[in-house]
């Protein structure tokens, strides 16, 4: 199987999937990895390599998002993923820069 842009940044797929599908259930599944490793005692190594993780994950699902929004039949559906796939984004970058700078 070949690795392509349109593989990595599904734009014509539906908003819904996605949304859900590759957005808010990944996303949710490795903030709860991560916190399971930052309450566990995982070195600052592997944290580093969680933290890494979600921000390119971030960086992607937002550009996904902003690829199939325009794939609903009202508009506001588009809208209100953007929007909210924004305000998560910047809650993660929020959240990690400052569990970065929490003590080890």
């Amino acid at each position: 199987m070949r690795l392509t842009a349109t593989r990595l940044f599904p734009g014509h797929s539906p908003l819904w999937r996605v949304f859900w599908l590759y957005g808010v259930i990944p996303s949710n599944v490795l903030w709860a990895i991560t916190l399971l490793m930052l309450t566990g005692g995982a070195p600052g190594g592997a944290l580093a390599v969680a933290y890494a993780v979600l921000l390119v994950y971030t960086g992607w699902i937002i550009a996904a998002v902003w690829a199939s929004a325009d794939n609903v039949r009202n508009a506001r559906w588009g809208d209100m993923a953007r929007l909210l796939t924004a305000a998560w984004a910047l809650n993660t970058v929020l959240v990690v820069f400052f569990l970065a700078l929490g003590p080890r």
